[in-house]
């Protein structure tokens, strides 16, 4: 008899628990604001590789409006994405990015970290593209001062009228 006793306070207790004022329930913690600034605390010593298309090939493909079908320079551009996209992998490259637009001397730029001038001119003569003499490459250093945050989920714009918490 005492066991539908127990189980009956028990579901009385469960039901009344949401009877509790509000006021008496413990406040939610307030959100923490992520507001858009650096993502890195010090300065970057970098490199930069500079990146442009050798002229002949970009020549054929403005005249005609067709990239041109060399299967050599197509297999050195697939080695150069996939090189680059491990090196991004590894925690190497920073950022990368290319000129848009119509322009002869477009070109592409990488950011990455080296120990030494010697080693950024080592990872960009591995570039498979520059190995194969479709792109043509410089390194030189590059201080990063900082980085943008604002990709991190959760990260919002913050300004005088809203304000980052302190």
């Amino acid at each position: 008899m005492r066991r539908p006793v127990q189980i009956m306070t028990l579901l009385i207790i469960t039901l009344a628990i949401p009877l509790v004022p509000a006021e008496a329930q413990a406040p939610a913690p307030p959100r923490e604001k992520n507001c858009v600034g650096k993502a890195n605390k010090a300065k970057i010593q970098a490199y930069i590789v500079l990146l442009r298309l050798r002229y002949d090939i970009y020549a054929k493909w403005k005249e005609t409006g067709v990239w041109p079908d060399d299967p050599e320079a197509n297999k050195a551009i697939e080695g150069h994405s996939a090189y680059w996209t491990e090196q991004l992998k590894s925690g190497r490259a920073i950022t990368a990015g290319a000129m848009n637009g119509d322009y002869w001397d477009n070109a592409a730029i990488i950011v990455f970290e080296a120990a030494s001038p010697e080693e950024a001119e080592t990872v960009m003569k591995n570039d498979p593209a520059v190995k194969a003499h479709v792109f043509q490459a410089q390194v030189r250093p590059f201080d990063v001062f900082w980085v943008t945050n604002k990709f991190q989920p959760g990260t919002e714009a913050c300004s005088e009228a809203n304000p980052q918490p302190k």
